[in-house]
C-alpha cells in the first residue's frame, strides 16, 4: 500500500499522535536547522516514517530524488546532511539507552550497510562529514557466495578498527574493488585466492588508474580473517604472528617474522603438509620463529621446485627426483655451510613426514650430500680511517642513530641487540659501568663492561626520553623496538649525505663486532676472553671474527727480523749437492748455526722458529 494511502486509512486521532511524536523527535535534534528539519518532516510524513531511528540507506536515497526534483543546483546536499545528523542523533539515543549492553556492534544482513548510519556512534560520526556518501554504501544483498560476503564485511570492520585519515579511504576504495572482483570471478574464499588470481587483480587494479600495487589489500583481509578467528585457523593459507601468542624470547623485534606463507606451494597436498609441518615446530620445539622461517623457505623453495618439474606428491618422490634436486641446488654457488643447512631442512621435513606415518622411508640419504665445511675467515674489519671520518662528522646524525653507532663501534654489539636494549640496561658495579644485552640469536643475557663515557651518555638520553626500565631505548614510531633494517637504511643515508670516505663508504654494522674482536686480540686478551665478550659458545665462531692472522704474523716477521736480520742469511748451504741416501743438503754445523756475518743465529743449533 503506497505512504499516502496508508496515512489516509489510519484514523485521525491515530495520525495526529504520529505526526505529534515525530514532531517531538525532530526538535531534539538541535544540531539542525528549522528549516532543514521542517523539510524532512515533510518527507517523512509523506512516506510514513514515524520515527527517526527508522531511517536507513534507502530511505536516504529516496529523499536524495525526492530533493533533486526542488533544486535546481547543489543546494539540496545542505538538506541532506541535516538528514545524516538527525540519524545520528538517533543512533546516540539509542545507545544511551542501552549503555549498560556495552558498545553496540553491526550483524552481518543481507542488505545495505550505510557506514553513515553504522550503529556503533564512534564509527557513524568518523563518516558523517565524507565527500562522497554514496561510496560508503556497501551492499551485501547481492548475488555472491555467503562465505565471501561475510569475509567482506568482517574485513571492512578490521580496517574501520585499525585505520584512520587517507590510509582508511585508500583502503576502503581498495576493498570495494575486491569485492567487486570477487563478484565477477564468482570466489567464495578470500583466503583462498591463489597468486594467478591475486595478479589478475593486481592488473585489474592498474588498468583502472591505481598506480601502486594494490594486492596488499588480499594480504590484509587475510589478516583480518586470520586475527578475528574465534579460533585460531591452521589451515589459512597465511598466517600471522601476531595472533599465535608466541613467548618473546623465540621473536626478534629488531627483525620481526609477520606471517607465514603457504601459498608459494601450489599443490594443496603439499601445501597440508607444510602446514602441519610448521603447526609441529610452532607448537612443540623451542626453535626461534626466524630459524623456522627460514627452514620453512628452503622446504618451500623444493616443494616448488619438485612440482614444477613434475612431481606433485611429496610424498612419492623418488631417489632420482632427489639426486636431480640436489644437483641443482649445488650448482648454485651456495657456501657449504649454508648448502648443508638447506639439505637438513629437507631431512627434517621427511623425518616429520615418517613420524607421522606419510611415508615410510626417505627417499634420499643426507650424508650422502652433505659438503665438507673448511673453517674460513673474511677481513671485515672497518678501517680506522673510516670510522674516525665518522666519528668526526657524527654530530650531524640523528641522536639515536649517533648512539646506536657508538654502541657498536665502542662495544660490538649486533645490531638485533642495540636495537632491543631496555631502560634497565645500563648499570654501575664498583668502578665500573655495565650493559646488560638480550641475545636474540642465542637467546640468552650477557653482561658486558662499557666506557663510562657511553654510560653517562645513554643516562642523559634515557632521562630525557623518560624511558621506563621495561621500555626498549630506541624505538621506532609506533613505540616498538628499532627495526634493524631501519637504522641500516638510515646510517648508509648519513654516511653518503655526510660524504664519508667520499660518499662512497657502505655501512655493514656486523663490521664492527670483526673490530672490536680484533682489537682485543691484538691488545692480548685471550681467544676465550674474545669469546665470552661476544657471547659465542664455541672458539671455532670466535675465530671467524677475529682479523688475527696477517696481523699476527706480520708482527711475529718484525719481531724476528729486528732481532736476527735477514732470514735466507741464516741458511748456509753445504756444497756438492744432497748425499747417497737422497736426504737434502743440510747447513753446516760446527757447534753454532752461523749467520751470513759470522754471528750466532742460535746457540743451540737449531733452526730458529718463525
Amino acid at each position: 500500500m503506497p505512504a499516502y494511502q496508508y496515512l489516509q486509512a489510519l484514523p485521525q486521532e491515530d495520525t495526529g499522535q504520529l505526526q505529534e511524536q515525530l514532531g517531538r523527535e525532530l526538535a531534539e535534534c538541535t544540531e539542525v536547522l528549522p528549516t532543514h528539519r521542517n523539510k524532512l518532516r515533510a518527507f517523512m510524513e509523506d512516506r510514513g516514517i514515524w520515527h527517526i531511528s527508522e531511517l536507513d540507506y534507502p530511505a536516504r536515497a529516496a529523499y536524495e530524488q525526492f530533493l533533486r526534483g526542488q533544486f535546481r543546483s547543489t543546494a539540496y546536499l545542505a538538506y541532506m546532511k541535516a538528514m545524516d545528523l538527525v540519524k545520528l542523533h538517533s543512533i546516540k539515543g539509542q545507545v544511551r539507552a542501552v549503555r549498560d549492553r556495552g558498545r553496540p556492534t553491526a550483524e552481518y544482513e543481507n542488505s545495505i550497510l550505510f557506514l553513515p548510519y553504522h550503529p556503533d556512534p564512534e564509527i557513524a560520526e568518523r563518516f558523517i562529514n565524507a565527500a562522497n556518501k554514496n561510496k560508503l554504501a556497501w551492499d551485501f544483498g547481492q548475488k555472491a557466495p555467503e562465505k565471501m560476503k561475510r569475509q567482506i564485511f568482517d574485513s571492512l570492520h578490521y580496517v574501520i578498527g585499525n585505520y584512520s585519515g587517507d590510509q582508511l579511504l585508500v583502503h576502503l576504495h581498495r576493498l570495494r574493488e575486491l569485492y567487486g572482483f570477487c563478484i565477477g570471478r564468482g570466489i567464495g574464499d578470500i583466503d583462498g585466492i591463489e597468486p594467478v588470481l591475486a595478479r589478475e587483480f593486481e592488473e585489474a587494479m592498474r588498468a583502472s588508474g591505481e598506480n601502486k600495487a594494490s594486492s596488499g589489500i588480499i594480504d590484509l583481509c587475510r589478516k583480518a580473517l586470520f586475527m578475528q578467528a574465534p579460533e585460531i585457523r591452521w589451515d589459512a593459507n597465511v598466517w600471522y604472528m601476531e595472533r599465535l601468542h608466541i613467548q618473546p624470547e623465540r621473536l626478534n623485534p629488531a627483525k620481526p617474522v609477520k606471517a607465514l606463507s603457504f601459498l608459494e606451494v601450489a599443490n594443496k597436498g603439499n601445501r597440508d603438509l607444510l602446514k602441519k609441518y610448521m603447526r609441529y615446530g610452532i607448537g612443540v620445539t623451542n626453535l626461534s620463529i626466524s630459524v623456522l622461517q627460514v627452514e620453512m623457505i628452503w622446504v618451500r623453495n623444493f616443494l616448488s621446485e619438485t612440482e614444477q618439474a613434475g612431481q606433485d606428491d611429496v610424498r612419492r618422490a623418488t631417489g632420482k627426483q632427489m639426486d636431480g634436486y640436489f644437483r641443482k641446488l649445488a650448482d648454485k654457488g651456495l657456501q657449504p655451510k649454508s648448502y648443508n643447512a638447506q639439505v637438513m631442512s629437507i631431512q627434517h621435513f621427511f623425518n616429520f613426514l615418517i613420524a607421522r606415518g606419510y611415508i615410510e622411508r626417505a627417499p634420499f640419504c643426507a650424508d650422502y650430500y652433505l659438503k665438507k665445511v673448511v673453517p674460513g675467515h673474511n677481513d671485515r674489519s672497518v678501517g680506522e680511517d673510516v670510522w674516525a671520518e665518522i666519528l668526526q662528522k657524527l654530530p650531524g646524525f640523528p641522536e639515536d642513530i649517533r648512539l646506536m653507532y657508538l654502541h657498536l663501534w665502542g662495544i660490538g654489539l649486533r645490531i638485533s641487540e642495540v636495537c632491543t636494549l631496555k631502560g634497565d640496561a645500563y648499570y654501575i658495579q664498583g668502578k665500573d659501568a655495565w650493559v646488560q644485552v638480550y641475545q636474540t640469536k642465542m637467546r640468552s643475557y650477557k653482561r658486558i663492561p662499557i666506557p663510562y663515557a657511553l654510560y653517562r651518555l645513554m643516562m642523559v638520553y634515557l632521562k630525557k626520553h623518560q624511558t621506563g626500565p621495561d621500555e626498549y631505548v630506541f624505538k621506532n614510531g609506533r613505540g616498538e623496538a628499532y627495526r634493524s633494517a631501519t637504522f641500516r637504511l638510515k646510517m648508509q643515508e648519513c654516511c653518503e649525505k655526510n660524504g664519508i670516505k667520499g660518499g662512497g663508504y657502505i655501512f655493514k654494522s656486523h663490521d664492527y663486532r670483526h673490530g672490536i674482536a680484533t682489537l682485543f686480540y691484538d691488545s692480548g686478551v685471550s681467544l676465550q676472553g674474545v669469546r665470552d665478550y661476544l657471547g659465542h659458545v664455541y672458539e671455532e665462531m670466535t675465530q671467524q671474527y677475529v682479523d688475527y692472522m696477517p696481523k699476527k704474523i706480520e708482527k711475529a716477521n718484525e719481531k724476528y727480523f729486528r732481532e736476527h736480520g735477514s732470514l735466507a742469511a741464516d741458511l748456509k748451504i753445504r756444497k756438492g749437492g744432497g748425499g747417497s741416501d737422497g736426504e737434502q743438503d743440510q747447513p753446516e754445523r760446527d757447534g753454532k748455526l752461523q749467520n751470513g756475518n759470522g754471528n750466532p743465529a742460535a746457540a743451540d743449533g737449531k733452526r730458529p722458529a718463525l
